[in-house]
């Protein structure tokens, strides 16, 4: 049985962070996250929003995945609705499968609520995709976003400020990250 996903966070934000020689104060610095909380988030303590953990993943160039994600090597991998690792905020979301090859791609099950996430732009190369499968959204890069409905598409660069908001009520779509 796969552990906690509080636990299966202060695992993977220890190791990454230890792979990259940086102190609990170093990561802080450089993510924006206070000390305490990182603390607490390696310890198995909190609940931490995605924003949080898109800001450590980012100072730790590394993905969203990593940071939240447990490690499969079956060769048939089934998510049931309503598993997987959940990420709730102003956008909510849940990893469906990591794919590695030329380049890393997450997959996420995501819904956005009314309110406006306006995220900071992530390493460089990052590039999402997104189709929308319900309600509708303002999303794309900040200094342009589009209006998309139900079964509407957008690829836009991940590495410069972005936006998403539902338009009325909450949205759901399927969120493709893919890394460099």
């Amino acid at each position: 049985m796969p552990p906690p996903p509080a636990a299966r966070i202060a695992a993977n934000l220890r190791a990454l962070r230890e792979q990259r020689n940086l102190s609990i104060v170093t990561l802080a610095a450089r993510s924006g996250v206070a000390r305490a909380t990182l603390t607490k988030l390696e310890s198995g303590v909190g609940n931490p929003t995605i924003d949080t953990l898109y800001a450590l993943a980012d100072a730790l160039g590394a993905a969203l995945g990593d940071v939240i994600g447990e490690s499969s090597t079956a060769p048939v991998e089934v998510v049931r609705a309503g598993a997987g690792t959940h990420i709730r905020g102003a956008v909510s979301g849940r990893l469906l499968d990591r794919i590695h090859g030329h380049r890393l791609a997450e997959m996420y099950d995501i819904s956005f609520a009314t309110k406006v996430r306006r995220a900071t732009a992530h390493p460089q190369g990052v590039i999402e995709s997104l189709l929308v499968t319900s309600g509708r959204l303002r999303v794309g890069p900040a200094s342009s976003p589009v209006e998309l409905a139900a079964g509407d598409f957008i690829r836009f660069p991940g590495d410069v400020p972005h936006l998403y908001e539902a338009l009325g009520d909450e949205a759901h779509g399927v969120l493709v990250m893919s890394h460099p």
